[in-house]
């Protein structure tokens, strides 16, 4: 950046609001069928169940803005080892589509678990019909993340879940 050229907007941010971002609470995936969903993130990869509640109040219809859904099935569970929720939602009473798309399109999301044996995990969640989008772990070769492996693996509903083992 030279001197003459101001900083970009979002570097900036802090000076201009009075409120900030304090910590993460959890990530959320809907998916198309709960039961199987619980089956693949408790059953295969080990996540704790911390609650299941099917909600019928209206007010998380009000929250994600989709007022014709009569309930939701609400699943949150816990990442081994830390803090991180991951909330699975199934809609009831509307009519869903699809929403899968490639890794690369624009409005496509993952997220990432550390592991200690990514080869083992590899070798295990693919026998146990685990669909994954390389054939095995990748090595990174450069950047921060030299020498570490990660593979992107599918849900059953086809949202991308990333496997990282950091570098040895």
């Amino acid at each position: 950046m030279g001197i003459d050229k101001k900083p970009p907007s979002w570097r900036t941010r802090r000076d201009r609001v009075t409120w900030a971002v304090i910590g993460a609470r959890h990530a959320g995936i809907t998916v198309s069928d709960l039961d199987r969903s619980l089956e693949f993130y408790v059953g295969k990869l080990g996540l704790e169940l911390l609650w299941r509640r099917l909600y019928e109040e209206r007010e998380i219809a009000k929250i994600v803005g989709i007022p014709e859904a009569t309930a939701f099935d609400i699943a949150m569970l816990r990442v081994p080892g830390g803090d991180l929720e991951v909330e699975l939602l199934e809609y009831k009473g509307v009519e869903r589509e699809d929403a899968s798309s490639r890794p690369c399109d624009f409005g496509a999301g993952h997220f990432a678990f550390f592991v200690d044996d990514i080869d083992s995990l590899h070798a295990d969640l693919s026998a146990r019909g685990v669909r994954f989008r390389s054939d095995a772990p990748v090595e990174m070769s450069a950047g921060p993340n030299r020498g570490a492996k990660s593979v992107y693996s599918l849900d059953p509903d086809g949202y991308v879940i990333e496997f990282t083992q950091r570098a040895r």
